[in-house]
């Protein structure tokens, strides 16, 4: 098990606190007012294909997706990072930030802070609750979220810089 990890840390935490949840009508409000801090995880096997998930929650409903989720209170990336991953039995040692993308949805604004993981062990599994299916894709399908192509297409900018990915690696 990943350092400071759990099978709980892979449950969905939408509008989680510790000891509870936020009513629905809370939890509307603060999406509605507040941005929601996530982080998405590019995995890239030897051959260069990338990791997507069949996700199944809203608001990116059946389409393909990066693994990712929310940012927890006094949490880094690279442990936000850490943590997604190790709820689709992945897990991965060096990390390297691919960039900031803001997401409007019709309910919410997110700002995703994508990052790549190398060095990756493990063989992924769907979570079961955001996504059914994980495949490897060396072309994002048609069905993956316009913002997950943008970070997928980034990512593969930065890669061919190594000065870059040096002075991106978190």
């Amino acid at each position: 098990m990943q350092e400071g990890a759990s099978q709980e840390d892979c449950g969905r935490n939408l509008g989680q606190l510790e000891g509870g949840w936020l009513s629905d009508r809370l939890w509307g409000q603060v999406k509605a007012s507040l941005p929601i801090a996530c982080v998405d995880v590019i995995v890239s096997n030897t051959d260069g294909a990338v990791l997507l998930g069949w996700r199944v929650i809203r608001p990116y409903v059946n389409v393909w997706a990066l693994p990712g989720g929310r940012l927890r209170i006094g949490e880094d990336l690279r442990k936000a990072a850490q943590r997604v991953l190790f709820c689709h039995k992945i897990f991965a040692r060096d990390f390297y930030l691919v960039g900031v993308f803001p997401v409007r949805f019709p309910s919410r604004f997110d700002v995703s802070m994508c990052v790549a993981a190398s060095g990756y062990s493990g063989k992924p599994i769907p979570d079961g609750m955001e996504f059914t299916a994980v495949r490897w894709f060396k072309t994002p399908p048609t069905r993956t979220g316009k913002n997950y192509r943008e970070m997928i297409k980034k990512w593969h900018e930065i890669r061919r810089l190594p000065e870059l990915i040096k002075f991106n690696q978190i």
